[in-house]
């Protein structure tokens, strides 16, 4: 192992994935962004002279993505112009119907792209092994990774292996899994006796650093606002020792903002907030609040909050956690230019207000924006 390789780990590209919260100009949008990002790790590949690149698993969403989505993706591995090793995981696992058995995959995968069928070891180019442990069930009954290396003997001399694993550490699961999750002690054993000189993780979508032999790459593209390392590729070098450096691949951002709106000075600043905020376009914002405003004040919040979902890739309120209250002023509700049915409905929600209903409040509220927008 005098010489040094270097590759590059990606994982978890989900080409596929849909989010609710974004419409649909803002989906699309964020769906190439991930094609994108799958693009820009050629850039890297070739900025690095990386001899390879491997991806630890769930390339798709799930089995029965699009058609197009297949095509495009084919599209995007063309972009990358090295050998690449692509690791079926929970959401694309090697099970029966597995997109990587369907047609258009089959017609349509370029050439230099290897998909991870079993767990013998290949080489990928000369003095490199993979050998990795493709899911072939999205709820494998025992740990996902130990197929991979369990029966593995020491590495020959002169070669470098490296392990492609999918799926939680336990170390890093919290007791939350419902699936088995990868013993790290076990791993780390296979690096220390030398069957395996780096393991590629996939399935946290945050750059994770577990041991220096041992790395989450993360996700290519952010996908939740809490994601706190998101949009990564990694750059591994391996030769006397190791180096492992992110690069940044991903250009979207998903960001929560928690603001106490209580008066015009904290409206205003959440206006200038927006307003700074860099490539709106490709940003989405859940915001959690707190507070009252007087009516007024809370018209000119959700008009702020509709104007910048239209230029933001989303906006929106984050549900379980906005507790913005209407104040409403005796004296703003009565101004308000209303006679007739319009006046004793407001009147039957100011006394249902003052009898505790939050309901009614959010109705005056929106009342009073109209009546305003109508005068």
């Amino acid at each position: 192992m005098e010489d040094s390789i270097t590759f590059l780990h990606s994982s978890d590209w989900q080409l596929g994935m849909m989010r609710r919260f974004l419409g649909p100009d803002g989906q699309a949008r964020w769906g190439q962004g991930r094609l994108d990002a799958v693009a820009r790790i050629g850039a890297v590949a070739t900025e690095s002279n990386a001899a390879f690149v491997v991806v630890t698993g769930d390339v798709f969403e799930h089995n029965q993505v699009e058609r197009q989505t297949i095509l495009r993706a084919c599209e995007a591995l063309k972009r990358i112009p090295v050998p690449v090793v692509l690791l079926p995981g929970n959401h694309d696992a090697l099970e029966p119907g597995s997109l990587w058995t369907s047609s258009q995959w089959q017609a349509h995968a370029p050439a230099h792209v290897t998909v991870v069928t079993d767990t013998a070891p290949f080489e990928v180019v000369p003095g490199v092994e993979i050998v990795g442990a493709p899911w072939r069930s999205r709820r494998p009954l025992s740990d996902p990774a130990a197929p991979g290396y369990a029966d593995l003997q020491p590495a020959p001399a002169g070669t470098t292996r490296i392990l492609l694993v999918h799926g939680q550490l336990t170390s890093l699961s919290g007791g939350m899994s419902d699936v088995p999750t990868i013993d790290q002690t076990a791993l780390e054993a296979a690096v220390t006796d030398g069957r395996v000189h780096y393991v590629g993780l996939g399935d946290r979508h945050s750059t994770t650093r577990v041991t220096d032999r041992i790395w989450f790459s993360g996700t290519q593209e952010v996908t939740t606002p809490e994601e706190t390392d998101p949009g990564n590729v990694l750059k591994v070098t391996i030769g006397s020792g190791i180096t492992v450096e992110p690069v940044r691949v991903g250009a979207w951002h998903m960001v929560d903002h928690k603001v106490e709106l209580y008066d015009e000075e904290s409206l205003t600043a959440l206006e200038d907030w927006f307003a700074e905020l860099p490539d709106k376009e490709r940003t989405y914002v859940r915001l959690a609040g707190d507070g009252s405003l007087p009516l007024p004040l809370l018209s000119r919040l959700d008009a702020l909050i509709d104007a910048q979902g239209e230029v933001f890739a989303s906006v929106e309120r984050w549900t379980k956690f906005w507790t913005v209250r209407p104040a409403p002023d005796a004296a703003d509700l009565d101004a308000l230019q209303l006679s007739g049915p319009a006046r004793a409905a407001m009147e039957e929600l100011r006394q249902a207000l003052a009898g505790g209903d939050e309901a009614a409040g959010a109705a005056l509220s929106l009342m009073h924006r109209l009546a305003r927008d109508a005068g």
